[in-house]
């Protein structure tokens, strides 16, 4: 490969001062950056995964530079809470998330699946949603969960890396799209995508007999691609996953099922929690918001910050405006 400058690529794998770097032919360059990136916006004073770049390449030996990160189209962020609520940004450029679930070994967790929906519904990510494992427990067991999520207009794909249950369907699904595959430890992240291109060079990792969840065997997210339109992220398995830039009061509007019975509720500004006359409550009564999703709503409501601005949960409510008409 010929020395040259303005060559774009983009980044697979980001140390603390080298970075991998994917060009159209599938050259993959060991790159440093070249001094503090300025793009006008704070957000771009480091490399990310995902990002799309361009470089100067000097040689095999030297490998090249990164000269300018070009826009980002989307983030996949979470909280570092020991560092005084800071953004953690995990990789960019993400065109749909993968939300990777297993039957067992780990235990399948809804309460994890509407966390990461309401980070894909805030950052305008696709979501689609795999459970894996699914030759450990049949899937009868899950129907009501892609019954439910697929009214919603979210994926759901049953699979198992072990039989290759799914495999394919899943393969179709990452065809000119750059994936993030997201979920704890152990269900399945690395061994799906070896599933699906088995030279890839991906860690797998097995259970821990004492916690039942997986062993971190990857510990920063990578970009593998596919071939040169397609890409999926291995990302770490995130134990703890704190929401970026997500308040109690925005909650509501990532819960798309809420949305329609929310213009209904006696106030405007109803929570869907303790205020009278709320529609979402009577849906859920009713079974056509699902209810374990509701409870899941309440958890994650729970456990978020109120705004940064002037918020307060408690303050005077004001009944919804009827219609003159």
């Amino acid at each position: 490969m010929k020395s040259g400058s303005d060559i774009p690529g983009k980044v697979l794998k980001a140390g603390r001062k080298t970075y991998d770097v994917v060009l159209a032919d599938q050259t993959i360059v060991p790159c440093t950056m070249r001094g503090k990136l300025a793009v006008g916006d704070d957000d771009y004073d480091a490399v990310r995964v995902g990002d799309n770049v361009t470089i100067t390449y000097v040689s095999e030996q030297e490998g090249g530079t990164i000269d300018s990160i070009l826009p980002r189209t989307s983030k996949l962020s979470r909280t570092i809470e020991s560092r005084a609520y800071q953004e953690h940004i995990i990789a960019v450029n993400i065109t749909q998330l993968l939300i990777l679930l297993s039957t067992k070994n780990p235990t399948f967790k809804s309460g994890l699946l509407d966390r990461y929906l309401v980070i894909a519904e805030k950052n305008q990510i696709r979501p689609l949603i795999c459970i894996n494992k699914i030759d450990l427990v049949g899937a009868e067991h899950f129907q009501i969960y892609k019954d439910y999520y697929e009214k919603l207009d979210y994926p759901v794909i049953f699979t198992s890396a072990k039989t290759g249950e799914g495999v394919d369907a899943l393969a179709a699904l990452f065809n000119n799209a750059t994936t993030a595959l997201v979920g704890y430890s152990g269900v399945g992240k690395s061994s799906l995508i070896k599933a699906i291109r088995p030279g890839l060079d991906i860690k797998i990792g097995d259970i821990s007999e004492h916690t039942q969840r997986g062993r971190h065997t990857t510990t920063a997210a990578q970009l593998f691609p596919l071939d040169k339109d397609s890409f999926v992220i291995d990302t770490p398995g995130i134990r703890e996953l704190g929401f970026w830039g997500v308040y109690k009061k925005d909650l509501q509007e990532f819960f798309v099922d809420f949305r329609r019975y929310a213009e209904e509720c006696q106030f405007a500004d109803c929570s869907h929690i303790n205020e009278p006359g709320c529609a979402v409550k009577m849906a859920v009564e009713s079974e056509e918001i699902f209810p374990e999703r509701y409870e899941n709503y309440l958890m994650i409501y729970e456990s978020l910050k109120s705004a940064a601005y002037e918020y307060r949960i408690n303050r005077t409510q004001k009944p919804r405006r009827k219609s003159s008409q």
